[in-house]
């Protein structure tokens, strides 16, 4: 059945392939008992699919652990990140102070071109202003292997930590300071709830159980004309 490259589009689409599908294959002697079997039975194929498709695409949580500097000072927090759309979110990382460097915190990806440059290194900043970095602290993360959504636990081969010497962030400033260690651990991202409205809202299965019905009206209703 030549219906693969639908479950990407709509569910609608797909049931309806599969409809086309049985009409073209069911011979006039199939009771109308089997054919509605054999489409249900289809169509719970295609939603477990699907369904299953969007689960394995969630982007990850990445955590720092065990993140130390060379001053005495530790970096820990998280950011998520999708590799299928390279986008980072919810930044949420933070250095303490040490003998070198300042205590910081970082909500921002660095995306000058001199930090677009320097990919797959992970840049962030402490600022959401990226016009002038002078002076602003910058956080270098390395990561072993390339971050994916697949979980997992990914050495840190470096990382550092300074400030900024000039507005494009292309030179070290002071308060330079090195990982020794540390790891980034992947895990799925759970979005925290919704706030609650006062619309109740229609849920994913619900909407994709009602298009399977209205999909096998339109089926019954095809093969009866035919």
């Amino acid at each position: 059945m030549q219906c693969n490259a639908a479950i990407s589009g709509k569910i609608s689409e797909y049931i309806d392939c599969i409809c086309s599908y049985i009409l073209l294959t069911s011979s006039p002697s199939t009771t109308e008992g089997d054919f509605m079997k054999k489409l249900f039975a289809s169509a719970a194929v295609a939603l477990s699919l699907a369904f299953t498709a969007t689960a394995q695409a969630a982007p990850l949580q990445w955590t720092l652990a065990d993140v130390t500097f060379d001053d005495g000072g530790t970096a820990t927090g998280s950011f998520v990140y999708d590799a299928d759309s390279n986008t980072y979110s919810n930044i949420a990382l933070k250095t303490t102070a040490g003998t070198a460097g300042a205590a910081a915190e970082f909500r921002t990806q660095c995306t000058t071109a001199h930090c677009l440059s320097a990919l797959p290194e992970l840049l962030f900043i402490a600022s959401a202003n990226q016009s002038d970095l002078t002076n602003v602290p910058l956080l270098d993360i390395e990561p072993s292997a390339p971050l994916t959504n697949t979980p997992a636990t990914v050495d840190l081969v470096f990382g550092m930590s300074f400030l900024c010497s000039n507005a494009a962030c292309t030179g070290i400033g002071g308060g330079m300071r090195v990982f020794t260690t540390g790891q980034l651990i992947g895990t799925p991202y759970v979005a925290p709830p919704a706030t609650p409205t006062s619309v109740p809202a229609t849920g994913a299965w619900s909407l994709a159980l009602l298009s399977m019905l209205l999909a096998a009206a339109a089926c019954m209703y095809r093969r009866r004309k035919s």
